[in-house]
């Protein structure tokens, strides 16, 4: 494959046995802004329906990579790693629905820096269901952004909240 034909961006969705969420999961990527990017699922050892529903959705850019046994999240994700094609990964639960500019504004963000930097992240929203909706970081809670080298805050406290 030549270089001009590879994604810019690479997203990774571990999944086990969430058929139920997988599918908004997927679509959420799927109805991004920004579209050059491939979408690797990695099925995390699952016994419900989750290869059919992905063969079910139509889209050159899935890839769906099946591991015969669970051995967890971050085995999946590593999995995804070394398939990926894109110059940047992005990572998302198999649960969780990103809003459509995500990619975009992420993609972007990591285009105008000089080269140096590792990663880029955003607020969220979760969702309670009959108890409402939680914004992180809250509007009215002081946030400093973190930059520059965080490894060493990430040690003491998790400032991004997703992987």
């Amino acid at each position: 494959m030549s270089q001009e034909n590879l994604p810019k961006a690479t997203v990774i969705i571990p999944t086990y046995n969430r058929a139920k969420t997988l599918e908004r999961s997927i679509k959420s990527v799927l109805t991004q802004t920004f579209s050059d990017y491939e979408l690797i699922i990695i099925d995390d050892g699952s016994t419900d329906n989750t290869k059919e529903l992905i063969i079910d959705i139509k889209d050159d850019r899935i890839h769906y990579i099946k591991s015969p046994v669970n051995r967890g999240a971050a085995n999946a994700r590593n999995i995804g790693i070394r398939a990926a094609k894109g110059e940047y990964i992005a990572f998302q639960d198999s649960d969780d629905e990103w809003l459509p500019e995500k990619l975009e504004k992420q993609v972007t963000a990591l285009d105008k820096t000089d080269g140096e930097t590792g990663m880029v992240y955003t607020g969220f929203f979760y969702d309670f269901g009959e108890n409402g909706i939680l914004e992180y970081p809250p509007k009215d809670m002081p946030y400093e952004i973190k930059s520059g080298y965080i490894y060493p805050q990430m040690l003491k406290r998790n400032l991004i909240g997703t992987p």
